[in-house]
């Protein structure tokens, strides 16, 4: 009888693992892995349902997790959201590096990272449904992620536009701009890209090729 109810004890643990952790007790990669976990299933809820139809509830049940333990590294859903748009960050700015450490022509490179950064951030919210509303959200809780999100690529613009005018691939001062103004009008075109009727993340990253055709075209 004794041992019957051990065997009960053992299972019944085994099947809440998430009733003894806590944050704290967990090594520091094992909390970073927990952390991008949670932060990777509220992108895929937020990319479809949204952020306000989207609640803790959800997101541990997307996660595989409990609801409490989701507590334990975020105070609510904002602070979800900020831990979500800090991974696809990471992601992104992956993929701009492996552009920027290819070789090609300077065309073929622009249209490459503008693939990285814009088209893999708009292919991760889906068909984009929600977008505008993920960007009002962007604007009003984490404009702090949002500029670092920015940054990503405007760093990797200034490298990319440097090597090119290094290699005689290029001359700037055709466009009549420097630089900061024509990476600033690639992200502006890049963005004005998606107004209107939400493109597919195909039609979308055909007309990014097209932005990077005019802008090179003006360099080059």
């Amino acid at each position: 009888m004794v041992a019957r109810s051990l065997d009960f004890v053992k299972t019944t643990d085994a099947a809440m693992p998430d009733r003894i952790e806590s944050s704290s007790s967990l090594p520091v990669d094992d909390v970073s892995v927990r952390v991008d976990q949670i932060a990777d299933a509220a992108l895929r809820l937020f990319a479809r349902y949204g952020y306000k139809r989207s609640s803790m509830d959800d997101i541990a049940k997307e996660a595989g997790l409990a609801k409490a333990t989701l507590y334990l590294h975020f105070k609510g859903k904002d602070d979800v959201f900020r831990a979500m748009l800090d991974l696809l960050a990471r992601r992104v700015e992956a993929r701009c590096r492996e552009v920027l450490s290819t070789t090609g022509p300077f065309p073929e490179r622009l249209n490459a990272l503008l693939q990285a950064h814009h088209g893999l951030a708009y292919a991760s919210f889906g068909t984009g449904e929600h977008l505008v509303e993920l960007k009002a959200v962007m604007n009003t809780i984490a404009t702090r992620e949002l500029q670092a999100f920015e940054q990503i690529f405007t760093g990797f613009a200034r490298e990319l536009l440097q090597d090119a005018q290094d290699r005689g691939e290029i001359i700037l001062s055709r466009a009549s701009l420097d630089s900061e103004s024509w990476i600033g009008g690639l992200m502006f075109a890049a963005a004005g890209a998606k107004t209107g009727t939400p493109p597919s993340s195909e039609d979308y990253a055909r007309r990014l090729k097209t932005i990077a055709s005019v802008f090179s075209a003006a360099v080059t």
